[in-house]
C-alpha cells in the first residue's frame, strides 16, 4: 500500500521552518537568523507536505521577477527518507498551479538533484551551471502556465 501524503498552501513560516532547515540548509544552525528569509519578501506564499501531520517537504513561491518570470520557486526540500515517492514533484506541482492562477511564470535555481523533477513538470532550462558556496551546483530553469510561453 502506498504511503499517504497530504499538501498544504499558504502555511505559516514556523510550519515548514525545521524541514527547510534540514533538508536545504544542515550546515546551518537552528534559530531566528536562519529562519528570517522566511519571511523577509511578503509576497512569498509557503506549502507544505506531511506525513501524519508532520512536514516532511516544502516549497516556496514568491515574486521575484527575472529570467522573463514574475514568480520564483525556492526552498523545495524533502526529508531525505521520503525521497522518491513524488513528494517534491507535488510540492512543484502546486507552486505550477499557483502561478496559474496568477497568470505569472515561475523560475527556479534548481539544484542538480532536483532537474529531472521539474524537467518532468514541464521546466525548461535557462543558461549554465553554476555553484553557489555551500550548497552546491544548480541551474536556473523556468516554466510558464499554458497560453503565456513567449
Amino acid at each position: 500500500m502506498a504511503e499517504a501524503f497530504t499538501y498544504e498552501w499558504d502555511v505559516l513560516p514556523q510550519v515548514i521552518a525545521e524541514v527547510r532547515r534540514r533538508t536545504l540548509y544542515p550546515f546551518k544552525p537552528a534559530g531566528p537568523e536562519t529562519d528570517a528569509e522566511l519571511t523577509e519578501n511578503l509576497t512569498t506564499v509557503l506549502g507544505a507536505a506531511f506525513r501524519d501531520s508532520e512536514p516532511i517537504g516544502c516549497v516556496a513561491v514568491l515574486d521575484e521577477p527575472k529570467h522573463d518570470c514574475l514568480l520564483r520557486v525556492r526552498w523545495l526540500g524533502v526529508e531525505e527518507a521520503m525521497r522518491g515517492k513524488g513528494v517534491g514533484a507535488q510540492l512543484v506541482q502546486a507552486a505550477q498551479v499557483y502561478s496559474a492562477t496568477r497568470q505569472a511564470a515561475l523560475w527556479a535555481d534548481v539544484r542538480v538533484k532536483a532537474i529531472p523533477i521539474y524537467d518532468r513538470l514541464g521546466f525548461e532550462v535557462c543558461g549554465d551551471f553554476f555553484e553557489l558556496p555551500e550548497i552546491g551546483r544548480h541551474r536556473v530553469m523556468r516554466w510558464w502556465p499554458e497560453g503565456l510561453q513567449p
